[in-house]
């Protein structure tokens, strides 16, 4: 039975609205579109579009289906039902209600991850009709094409089957052999004989037949019992170490005694078949073996419900006040991180990023500790607030970065849309990488395309365990089915779960995303509680209104929650300013302009010096200016020190002028600079007079040079010492000619050249397809479907994955396949042969006309059927 082909069959079957159904838990099974049922399911079989499906199915489910794929048999003519499967899946104890494992069965199948069988199940499961009439067979289901090997080796933790393991080692199949001989002449009663390898049958059927008689004899419900009555001392200790895995290390050779003979728990579990080396030094435990270990379920207890929580619960009052001061905290802190950029470039690694110096720099100047200065780095990178220059390897702030001047509501609204879109991970930054590599802020190595789909299930994550307390209704805390975001003042509480609590939850939600969600989750939890949406543990309105995707809403119960900003500030003799609350964003960018910020908090101390007020002479302020300013946000008058302080400031600074330039042109000859500078193709240039013989450009030297000489004129490089390479700098007035008439051309001696830090660091990966599907495309794609069907001949999408189904059958089945090869020549030959093994794009065979084996690239397969009773 070909599950692609059945599956085409049974997508056909279903209605639209069942499709759109699949589609939306499926998405990339129509991105890009399939033309016919056939090559969708074929893409629905393929390994990639099953691990993406597999890796959010919950627990239970995934016990489940890892039942179904241990208990099938699909060469053998064995599906499962829910009635076959219910002694593998044992409830919780004290479940009041039993699990409807028929709805796991059928959800399976509406994912497209198990197909209905017309083979009998391997129990007696008829049961009567509701009217009394002939009896029912309840459905029955086989796992789709490659949905094993999407699983990976070990299902459920439990090894490979007696038949699986002595086809695959010639080790196994030889142990398989010798042990089966031993128990039937020891005593043990096998349900077969097992014919003599030397005789007229082959090897690999004996080891087969072996291998089908273990099975038939651990399937008896007395066998396992009776060896155990017999077992050594601490052999149901050592079985007890395979729960977890079926693979164990040998501590020593086996002794390769009888039944009788052996003494150590694992020669005698060896000897009687239970484990099975597959090379010198390991042994696995089959899965009937595992599963005897297990008293016979393969889940006990069956996950069906989620981890217990131990939440404490947190009163809603302060919840709030901690969530809200951590959102102003980190406006503020963003704001003034901002104002250090705009003071000094952030400088960056030749590797890539920001090192740990230069953080330590900003931490110092921002007052906080440097894991959470990387965190508003990336924060404020990720909101487009900080840019890299790549001409010098910096990062600056945008030009047109207006943060400071948005509303308080509007500047969170920015911070925390672009956090829930970083596909990176700043907690990681201070870590290393697997391969010890440190991982810096802003390095390439804190990357993680899966971020933003992590940060969404966490916040998901804590409004179902916040649940009870939304589904009260109390103050502050919007229902889950509202509209709006009811306001947040005042009574109850929410259960407040630890980062451990949250990340089992997930992982019960999503067993295969562990590992992510180990890694990931401590660090969201505390970046969702700098931007509060979690206080003191628990999720605040904000955090239930981004996690239902309603981000007006929390950006209006923000704005009226934070208090309203001050627009005054209290000026002192000693030349300091004490801003009792929080600056309205303008105020606080003017007066971190003219002062420096001393302390923590929004209460903060500004003090003024000659440096900081020269800084803002430096930015176009003068001193009428900012006494001005004093005097209208001032609530008591400006002190004479600080008035003093300014004037005098003032009264000295542009004495001299600095400026920054790339290169410069010398000419003897006025008339030459003017013609040039008058010339309208030197206006990118960015020429600027200093001199009626001396101009400066922001162009570097060697761009200056071949631009001019491309307009027509002619001059020639200078030296540090001031000779002209190449020859004297000439006189004479004209402009195109190419000839006399030309500037020198060089670079200033004195550094101000922009020199490259090495390469420019790579800070953020391109951002890859979300999978998002929009109802124009589910549209077009259903109608597509319904206007082919399913086609006679398979699609070009699904040639090759029926030609791997019907391969690795063969390969099972050792059965001989008439296999059509294009050879490099381009003629197509037709050749009977068994096949062996596929992997990696190639086909390992065995020809019987030649005697001997080859190996064929898949790509070069182009038909191949399958030769009954070979």
């Amino acid at each position: 039975m070909s599950s692609i082909r059945a599956l085409a069959g049974q997508l056909a079957a279903r209605s639209d609205a069942e499709l759109r159904q699949l589609f939306s838990a499926r998405p990339d099974l129509c991105l890009p579109p399939v033309p016919d049922f056939s090559a969708l399911a074929a893409r629905a079989c393929t390994r990639i579009s099953l691990q993406r499906v597999l890796e959010n199915l919950s627990r239970p489910e995934l016990e489940v289906l890892e039942a179904v794929v241990l208990s099938t048999d699909v060469d053998a003519d064995r599906a499962a039902d829910a009635r076959s499967l219910r002694p593998l899946l044992v409830p919780p104890a004290g479940t009041a209600v039993q699990p409807d494992l028929d709805s796991y069965l059928a959800r399976l199948q509406d994912l497209a991850l198990l197909v209905r069988a017309e083979l009998p199940s391997s129990g007696n499961n008829a049961f009567p009709a509701d009217d009394g009439g002939d009896l029912l067979l309840p459905p029955a289901y086989l796992p789709v094409a490659s949905l094993a090997e999407a699983l990976g080796p070990y299902p459920a933790g439990l090894g490979r089957s007696y038949a699986t393991l002595a086809a695959s080692s010639t080790v196994a199949a030889d142990h398989l052999l010798h042990t089966v001989r031993l128990l039937q002449e020891t005593g043990y009663e096998l349900p077969t004989n097992i014919p003599d390898p030397e005789g007229n049958e082959g090897v690999g059927t004996a080891a087969a037949r072996a291998a089908a008689a273990l099975d038939g004899w651990l399937a008896d419900p007395r066998t396992w019992p009776a060896l155990m009555a017999q077992a050594p001392e601490h052999t149901d200790e050592l079985l007890g170490k395979f729960r977890r895995s079926p693979l164990g290390a040998l501590p020593h050779p086996l002794a390769g005694t009888g039944p009788r003979e052996a003494t150590l728990p694992i020669d005698w579990l060896a000897a009687h078949g239970l484990l099975v080396p597959i090379d010198a030094s390991h042994v696995e435990l089959p899965w009937p073996a595992g599963l005897a270990v297990r008293g016979g379920a393969m889940a006990d207890p069956w996950h069906t419900l989620p981890p217990a929580i131990a939440a404490g619960q947190v009163r809603n009052s302060l919840r709030d006040n901690a969530a809200y001061s951590a959102a102003a905290e980190t406006l503020r802190l963003v704001a003034e991180l901002l104002d250090q950029v705009r003071r000094g470039p952030v400088v960056t690694l030749r590797a890539g990023g920001v090192g740990v110096r230069e953080v330590r720099r900003l931490a110092d100047s921002l007052r906080i500790e440097a894991d959470e200065t990387s965190w508003l780095l990336e924060l404020a990178a990720a909101a487009g607030l900080l840019v890299l220059d790549v001409d010098t390897s910096r990062w600056v702030v945008h030009a047109d970065a207006m943060f400071a001047s948005l509303p308080r509501q509007d500047q969170w609204l920015l911070l925390v849309s672009a956090w829930l879109q970083l596909d990176r991970a700043p907690s990681l930054v201070g870590g290393r990488t697997p391969s010890d590599t440190a991982i810096n802020a802003l390095a390439a190595e804190a990357s993680r395309p899966d971020a933003p789909a992590v940060r969404r299930r966490v916040l998901e994550a804590l409004e179902e365990l916040c649940l009870p307390a939304a589904s009260a209704g109390g103050p502050g805390e919007p229902d889950v089915a509202a509209d709006a975001v009811p306001d947040a003042a005042a009574t109850g509480s929410t259960p407040a779960p630890s980062p451990d609590a949250v990340t089992s939850y997930l992982v019960w939600r999503r067993p295969r995303q562990q590992r992510r969600f180990e890694r990931l989750v401590p660090g969201i939890l505390a970046e969702a509680a700098r931007l509060g949406l979690v206080g003191s543990g628990a999720l605040t309105g904000l955090g239930r209104a981004l996690a239902q995707a309603r981000l007006a809403d929390a950006a209006e119960l923000l704005a009226g929650q934070l208090p309203e900003p001050l627009v005054e500030f209290v000026l002192q003799a000693d030349l300091t300013a004490v801003a009792p609350g929080y600056l309205a964003p303008d105020i606080a960018a003017e007066l971190s302009l003219l002062s420096t910020a001393e302390g923590q908090g929004p209460a903060a101390i500004y003090r003024f010096s000659a440096d900081s007020i020269r800084h803002a002479l430096d930015a176009g302020r003068d001193a009428a200016g900012i006494l001005g300013f004093l005097s209208r946000h001032s609530a008591t008058d400006v002190p004479q020190p600080l008035e003093y302080l300014v004037e005098d400031t003032a009264s000295r600074h542009g004495a001299l002028r600095l400026g920054a330039a790339a290169s410069f042109l010398r000419s003897d000859d006025e008339n030459t600079l003017t013609d040039l500078l008058a010339d309208p193709r030197t206006a990118r240039l960015g020429l600027r007079r200093l001199a009626p013989t001396v101009a400066v450009s922001r162009t570097a030297a060697r761009e200056l040079l071949a631009s001019l000489r491309q307009f027509g004129y002619a001059p020639a490089p200078e030296a540090d010492d001031g000779v002209a390479l190449g020859g004297a700098a000439g006189t004479g007035g004209g402009r195109g000619n190419g000839s006399g008439g030309f500037a020198a051309v060089g670079t200033p001696a004195d550094g101000a050249a922009t020199a490259k830090a090495g390469r420019a660091p790579s800070s953020f990966p391109v951002k890859t397809n979300p999978w998002e599907l929009t109802a124009e495309a589910t549209d077009a794609q259903l109608a597509a479907l319904r206007s082919t069907g399913i086609p006679a001949r398979p699609a070009a999408e699904a040639g090759p994955l029926l030609t791997l189904e019907t391969l690795r059958t063969a390969i099972r089945l050792k059965q001989r396949v008439r296999i059509g090869i294009v050879d490099p020549d381009g003629n197509h030959r037709r050749q009977v042969m068994l096949p062996l093994s596929v992997s990696g794009g190639r086909l390992r065979v065995f020809d019987p006309d030649r005697d001997s084996e080859r190996t064929v690239s898949i790509h070069r397969v182009m038909d191949i059927e399958l030769l009954e009773g070979s």
